[in-house]
């Protein structure tokens, strides 16, 4: 391959890589540059430990649940 054909690949990937970056790390729609702003991946991290924090809660009342004895069990003894 020529010069030319490595420079409009490279020139490709670079701007790709770009694009990439820009709408991960861009603002999310709707934000103002503000001291609001948030990036999208700002948003999915927040959304991510909202999930993890209302599992772990979902987790621990089982837990809970699970460790509490039985008014159905039979004592054997």
């Amino acid at each position: 391959m020529s010069k030319g054909t490595y420079l409009l690949i490279g020139a490709a990937l670079g701007a790709a890589v770009g694009m990439t970056l820009n709408y991960f790390l861009g603002p999310a729609e709707g934000t103002t540059y503000d001291a609001n702003y948030r990036s999208r991946l700002d948003f999915a991290l927040d959304e991510g430990r909202r999930a993890a924090a209302e599992k772990e809660s979902e987790l621990r009342r089982q837990l809970v649940a699970f460790r509490k004895p039985s008014a159905n069990s039979d004592s054997v003894g």
